[in-house]
């Protein structure tokens, strides 16, 4: 009898326990953003660009045999507002779409050059005060509109956005642009002394006869003095910036061949790290950098035997010369502005916490006037399968 009573007591008590999803948004009753798009009209107020998700193209296309990424119709649906801030475009949005903008799902933000001239850090507000917005979304620089960007359809994916994300991570792979999230960015706008970078994207034209007449690719590196664009770096100097900074993950270098100088050879990037010692003598500040890296033999246009002792060491030497004159070009550039993307700053800040203050108040001079020595220790590991030219047999 008491076994019975409790779990009749046990019945009565789960109810109370098993609520469920009590707070579940069905996805049928919500937009889905993948990509927003901020820029600033001549009048001041926010042009924003929206890029949903339209689910039942997407559920349609992945039903597909062998899952293609065909479909009767697109997969996005791109809404443009316009409001005095960012918030209130949102809320403008609404009377476009009559669903409720899912933002936690968000893949890239995408701010327009006009915008970022004039200072990017009111239109992220909101992206700080909201929990919903993702801090894990990248965040690109469009030489251009941004609207433009977001508008822009895609060859491989149904949904642009998943694109537009697969470019922020393909930036590994040569390291000629940087990778940042808007947490990344969020933590360099709060410093006093290192400035924020962003990778750029522009469109570029198609060759006739194309189905998508434009498509989006990476463009180097946007700089910023503060919160405001202030310039970009090349290819050559966005990896000359994160030599230094130890972000170089991999990539192509391409020298001349030894004993044939008109013939090129690609030096794949293996590892690489970097580091950076500040010094103080007699007030004058003196920066060292140090960079290691290792690569491999990865391809050769001449026919000269590169794995002998003295050619392999010749290929060492120009390695060591490419990465040298990439991280010059990207010092000289920031020197010029007289701002530091180096984190040099910090470096100071730590070794030399009470010289630090005085320091702080005029960085961007100090910044100027640092004297950098360039150290860099490339090495060659492997050759692949072949240690010899392909030669093709003469008749």
């Amino acid at each position: 009898m008491k076994r019975r009573i409790l779990i009749y007591i046990l019945c009565l008590a789960l109810p109370f326990v098993l609520t469920g999803c009590w707070n579940r948004k069905e996805l049928s009753t919500l937009s889905v953003v993948q990509a927003i798009g901020i820029d600033k009209l001549e009048d001041g107020q926010i042009n924003l660009t929206l890029q949903l998700l339209k689910p039942a193209e997407i559920k349609g296309s992945s039903g597909m045999k062998g899952g293609g990424t065909g479909g009767g119709g697109k997969s996005v649906w791109v809404v443009t507002v316009t409001g005095q801030t960012v918030f209130d475009a949102i809320r403008s949005a609404t009377h476009q779409v009559d669903r409720r903008s899912l933002f936690s799902q968000n893949k890239v933000i995408v701010i327009g050059e006009v915008a970022a001239k004039a200072g990017i850090a009111p239109l992220l507000d909101l992206a700080i005060r909201d929990s919903e917005l993702r801090e894990l979304a990248y965040i690109f620089i469009a030489k251009g509109k941004a609207q433009d960007i977001i508008e822009a359809e895609n060859e491989q994916e149904k949904v642009p956005a998943k694109a537009l994300e697969n470019l922020a991570k393909a930036t590994r792979v040569t390291s000629k642009a940087p990778e940042i999230t808007l947490f990344d960015l969020m933590k360099s706008l709060v410093s006093r002394t290192s400035s924020p970078f962003l990778p750029g994207l522009e469109l570029v034209d198609r060759p006739e006869g194309t189905t998508i007449k434009k498509q989006v690719e990476l463009c180097g590196t946007a700089v910023f003095k503060r919160d405001k664009l202030v310039g970009w770096l090349d290819g050559k100097e966005s990896r000359g910036l994160l030599w230094v900074l130890g972000k170089v993950k991999s990539g192509i270098i391409v020298v001349e061949s030894p004993d044939a100088e008109t013939k090129k050879v690609a030096l794949e990037i293996i590892r690489a790290s970097s580091k950076v010692t500040p010094e103080m003598t007699d007030g004058k500040l003196t920066v060292t950098v140090e960079v290691k890296e290792e690569g491999n033999l990865g391809e050769q246009m001449s026919q000269v035997d590169l794995t002998k002792p003295v050619t392999f060491k010749a290929l060492e030497e120009k390695q060591a010369a490419v990465i040298n004159d990439e991280i010059s070009a990207a010092l000289d550039k920031a020197q010029e502005w007289g701002i530091d993307l180096f984190k040099f700053g910090v470096e100071y800040h730590r070794k030399f916490p009470a010289e630090y203050p005085e320091l702080e108040k005029n960085w961007e001079e100090e910044f100027k006037n640092i004297a950098i020595n360039i150290e860099v220790d490339a090495k060659l590991s492997r050759v692949g399968l072949s240690t010899t030219p392909v030669n093709a047999e003469e008749e």
